[in-house]
């Protein structure tokens, strides 16, 4: 296990910068991931903590060691690729055991570790096996495998299961996270789905642009966002935002008003964007919006309904259960006051008050 610290890290290429001044600390044992949009810098910010790209400036610390002038190799990471980046001509024991023999590791005890991991991972039916007799997910399982025989300080995960399909993700999902409760081990996961980082992160990082929106557990992310692009990236379906203006204490949105929350503050005539998710929304007979649907999404369990409001915001209601509405109706929503977020139009600041 080890600590990583990230102190004002950049990154350019050129002329480009890709990360900008970024500082994170992940803590000893921590399973973190880094989400955000294609282009957000995520998988480059993972390659200069693996070594494979040299920091433009700022400190890469492990364990409070500044390494950035040590190799990759020297470093005591492994890597997990999207691609497996296994070695088709080696047997799934062979392509296990062939950074320990690099090493000059005792073949007694390569044999034990890569046993413990075909064992840990149940891909020990496999071993005689050559990576194209392998399915997606036990290709998958040999990749972590090679990593997982290293004893590597920090495991790094590179958007190891976007090639499976979404079956497979989900289960290989869980077997990740067993992975990490067993080992221990500090991880460090890239990904640019958020559902993935929901469900796995003991810590998020949510990237845009090279630069850190915010970092904390999901829930406190997904409860208390600082922005308008975490709200509108952390939990699924994205978060509605309706354009609103502040008069008297008052929210208005169109004609209809709503008493602005204590928890939020707010200038008189400030232009604000109400965020809500799509299942606090309830009909009413006292509507704070009015929701044209343009399409529905009945999936049995839940039904998800997609419109545009009387002020021409886009949103999304979600109710648990099927519904009898079609295309074309419109429905008389309220918002739950008590789950309503609020964002500066112009800066896209939470305006939430914190302790």
């Amino acid at each position: 296990m080890a600590e990583l610290r990230l102190a004002n890290v950049k990154k350019s290429f050129g002329k480009t910068d890709v990360i900008h001044g970024l500082d994170l600390d992940i803590q000893s044992g921590e399973f973190c991931v880094f989400v955000g949009p294609s282009g957000c810098g995520k998988s480059t910010l993972l390659r200069l903590i693996a070594g494979l790209e040299s920091v433009t400036s700022g400190d890469v610390l492990l364990d409070g060691e500044r390494v950035n002038d040590v190799s990759a190799a020297q470093r005591g990471l492994a890597m997990v690729f999207q691609s497996y980046a296994l070695y088709p001509h080696m047997s799934v024991r062979q392509n296990l055991s062939f950074g320990l023999e690099n090493l000059g590791m005792d073949k007694a005890a390569v044999k034990a570790r890569v046993d413990d991991a075909a064992a840990m991972l149940q891909i020990e039916p496999y071993l005689n096996r050559k990576p194209t007799q392998l399915s997606g997910g036990q290709r998958q399982r040999v990749a972590i495998g090679r990593a997982v025989v290293r004893e590597p300080k920090v495991f790094l995960f590179d958007e190891p299961l976007s090639n499976l399909d979404a079956e497979l993700r989900v289960a290989m999902r869980s077997e990740i996270a067993a992975l990490h409760k067993r080992l221990g081990n500090t991880m460090i996961y890239v990904t640019h789905d958020q559902v993935e980082a929901m469900t796995m992160a003991d810590k998020i990082a949510v990237l845009r642009h090279g630069q850190l929106e915010q970092f904390g557990a999901p829930l406190t992310l997904y409860n208390q966002p600082n922005n308008v692009f975490v709200a509108g990236f952390i939990g699924s379906p994205r978060m509605n935002f309706i354009p609103a203006k502040v008069l008297d204490q008052q929210l208005h949105i169109g004609d209809v008003s709503i008493r602005c929350p204590d928890r939020f503050e707010v200038k008189d005539e400030q232009a604000v964007l109400i965020g809500i998710r799509a299942g606090h929304l309830t009909p009413s007979s006292t509507p704070h919006v009015t929701l044209t649907i343009d399409s529905i999404e009945q999936l049995g369990g839940e039904t998800f309904h997609h419109g545009t409001t009387q002020t021409g915001s886009a949103m999304t209601w979600h109710v648990v259960g099927q519904t009898q509405f079609g295309v074309g109706e419109q429905i008389s929503l309220a918002l739950d006051v008590d789950e309503m977020h609020l964002f500066s139009e112009a800066s896209e600041q939470s305006l939430l008050i914190h302790a």
